[in-house]
């Protein structure tokens, strides 16, 4: 007798435990794979295509370079930053090397 999370066995109308959280399916995992190889497989002609393209529209080529530096460069996050409201006084001074900072 299998018991699910609840402890109700399996069969009574209630899912099984399923899987991990986070776990690809096979389907997900096998789409993954073959996209990386053809990827792979065609690196090689990648600056040939972006060529031909750039030949006859430059911008289509800028955009296709750009769409796929996505996949190697990672997106920067936006942040924010709150200001006082306030100006404050800054005092910078120069000192050489060897010098005393609380002199």
């Amino acid at each position: 007798m299998t018991l699910n999370k609840r402890g109700k066995t399996i069969g009574t109308g209630l899912a099984g435990p399923g899987r991990p959280a986070g776990t690809p399916n096979r389907m997900t995992t096998e789409m993954r794979e073959a996209l990386a190889a053809f990827a792979t497989d065609n690196a090689p002609k990648l600056q040939d295509w972006l060529d031909r393209v750039a030949r006859t529209n430059p911008k289509a080529a800028l955009d296709i370079y750009v769409r796929m530096l996505e996949f190697v460069v990672p997106k920067m996050a936006r942040h924010t930053v709150e200001l006082p409201t306030e100006p404050q006084i800054v005092t910078v001074r120069w000192m050489n090397s060897g010098e005393d900072p609380e002199a």
